[in-house]
């Protein structure tokens, strides 16, 4: 498990205990709606590895409270990758050949290791490399798109180090006000927009927000001075 994931887990199971928030017993139990598809309770429900794996994380939880935790945080990533998806497709976003070209370079850096490594073919190996450069371009892509429409708050993330949480907010808030989206479940509906709206403590200065450049592409110029 990355630190990436850990840190916004831990976050977020903080907010969730704080709520005093409970999965619904009922395994069919609609929770929310998502694009016109219904999204189940038993959907959301994590692994028994899954909740191993936290569980030796959070160990303060019980069980019952990490497979809260978990089915939320499910429906989250729902909700967010949907919405991004579809915000990125009526936009007309997608990286271009030399900014995924840009993001490959740094990722084949940062996997060099894995070149000797006989679990990997090469070809299997470059079509990880591309996909990853793929994802990464686009996400800073989309994240620079979404500032210059809506601005707010920008925070380091170690997925994402340029991530415009003040703009998934009112991005959110606008596809809930057009019903691209309803969250059924009143637990989980505090969980979800309790997540969105949080206060984080360290943001850019709005002088230090720059995406002019890919934020590798920024941070490979800064270390080869």
């Amino acid at each position: 498990m990355t630190r990436s994931n850990v840190i916004p887990m831990v976050l977020f199971a903080a907010i969730v205990v704080s709520l005093g928030i409970n999965t619904p017993q009922a395994a069919n139990e609609i929770i929310a709606r998502l694009f016109n598809k219904s999204i189940s309770n038993s959907e959301l429900q994590p692994s028994q590895a899954d909740v191993d794996r936290f569980q030796s994380i959070l160990t303060d939880k019980s069980e019952k409270e990490v497979r809260s935790i978990l089915a939320q945080r499910a429906l989250g990533n729902k909700i967010t990758e949907s919405v991004l998806s579809d915000f990125a497709h009526k936009n007309d976003i997608e990286p271009d050949d030399s900014e995924v070209q840009s993001a490959y370079s740094v990722i084949k850096q940062w996997t060099v290791e894995l070149d000797d490594n006989s679990e990997f073919k090469g070809d299997e190996l470059e079509r990880y490399r591309l996909a990853m450069a793929h994802g990464m371009a686009k996400s800073w892509k989309v994240s620079k798109a979404l500032y210059d429409a809506y601005g707010g708050d920008v925070v380091f993330q170690q997925d994402n180090p340029l991530t415009p949480v003040g703009a998934y907010q009112q991005l959110f808030e606008q596809y809930r006000e057009k019903g691209e989206f309803v969250i059924y479940d009143p637990a989980f509906k505090a969980a979800f927009w309790s997540s969105v709206k949080m206060k984080y403590a360290k943001t850019y200065d709005p002088e230090n927000i720059d995406f002019s450049l890919p934020w590798w592409e920024k941070s490979m110029t800064a270390s080869e001075k």
